[in-house]
């Protein structure tokens, strides 16, 4: 009986895989892409505040805006659309009771 012998691979030969491309764990180096002007953006971070901040100041404000148009009134916005602010209005909230409970823990 011949014996033969065929060249046989189960599994690929790397088992790498970057599960959070572009991040760096040293001391966190975090580069989500270019700036068109990355000195005005560290700026802003150092001045006005991070990511999160800034975001959290526009959703308030769209928050208040949503509130004095009174846009979940209105009849020009289709349910769907209406639905979209619900569920905008339901993140800011949570995001204020996170906050809130935060602050009463020790």
């Amino acid at each position: 009986m011949q014996t033969v012998t065929m060249p046989l691979q189960l599994a690929p030969t790397s088992l790498t895989q970057p599960i959070l491309p572009n991040w760096s764990f040293h001391l966190f180096n975090v580069n989500l892409g270019s700036s068109s002007n990355p000195a005005v953006e560290q700026a802003a971070l150092e001045k006005v505040g991070s990511y999160g901040r800034q975001i959290g100041h526009i959703a308030e404000a769209l928050e208040l805006i949503v509130k004095k148009a009174k846009l979940l009134e209105s009849q020009d916005l289709t349910q769907d659309e209406k639905d979209v602010l619900q569920v905008f209005l339901g993140d800011v909230s949570a995001i204020r009771q996170i906050k809130a409970s935060q602050q009463l823990a020790p």
